[in-house]
């Protein structure tokens, strides 16, 4: 009976058409507010706890297209995408991908990919922590056998390419943001690193951090994400730019906490 009762407040609640002579409806007892009208004030905060999740993660997307827009689009997508975590933390992962083949953002082709960004800069922020790389480690393995060796990223980066000047878009449609909000829409995407920073190390000042890689340091990071060993990484990166500096993209990348590990291959 409970199974039963659980599904039918599930369908009614995530459903288009909420009245009516519903499961949940017939299951649910009547009081001073109707079986129907109980329903209706039991998706109205539902629909709204989703809602302000959904604007809380992706802020910049609601400022790009407004409040109506962004409620319409909300709306729509959590009917299409019930959440399957009690924390809220978790729901909006689809929504790119949602927004992406959502007609109405047909005239904004870059605003899926703000939602990636949103996303990754979402993910890297709740994150788990990591060691700092050990170092006496690394320097206790043969230099010969270097190559060999698979990095470790950060459970904290993301790695993330897009057609569109992603990170000027983001940067002019934040809050404290002052200067020319022009765009130039002709200039190459961006290859862009999102990584959670450590601050002063005692934990005051954590945030995340956005920022543009060359084509090579992209290349190389990407490589190691698969599991590329170092030799593999570095052949991408050299094909991308002959001039990539292995060892000080290596060492920035230890320094920052991208790399925080290495097995062997």
């Amino acid at each position: 009976m409970l199974h039963e009762l659980q599904q039918a407040m599930a369908e009614a609640l995530l459903s288009a058409d909420a009245a009516g002579d519903s499961a949940a409806n017939r299951l649910i007892r009547g009081g001073k507010l109707d079986a129907n009208r109980r329903l209706e004030v039991y998706r109205y905060n539902v629909m709204h706890n989703l809602r302000g999740a959904l604007a809380d993660i992706f802020p910049v997307v609601n400022r790009i297209v407004g409040d109506a827009f962004f409620r319409h689009a909300a709306d729509q997508f959590i009917l299409a995408t019930p959440s399957l975590s009690g924390d809220l933390n978790q729901f909006g992962r689809e929504w790119p991908a949602f927004l992406a083949g959502y007609a109405h953002a047909a005239d904004l082709p870059y605003l899926a990919d703000v939602a990636r960004l949103e996303w990754a800069w979402h993910e890297c922020f709740h994150a788990a922590d990591a060691a700092p790389f050990d170092l006496a480690r690394l320097a206790a393995v043969d230099a010969g056998a270097h190559g060999g060796l698979v990095f470790r990223l950060h459970p904290a980066v993301r790695l993330l390419a897009s057609a569109f000047p992603l990170l000027r878009i983001w940067q002019v449609n934040q809050d404290d943001f002052k200067g020319d909000q022009r765009i130039d829409w002709q200039q190459e995407g961006d290859a862009l690193l999102v990584r959670r920073d450590a601050g002063d190390g005692t934990g005051a000042g954590v945030g995340v951090v956005i920022q543009c890689l060359p084509e090579g340091a992209w290349r190389f990071l990407c490589a190691l994400r698969e599991r590329g060993s170092l030799e593999r990484a570095t052949a991408a990166a050299l094909e991308a730019d002959s001039g990539f500096d292995l060892q000080g993209f290596l060492r920035e990348s230890v320094q920052s906490g991208v790399i925080i590990d290495f097995a062997r291959d």
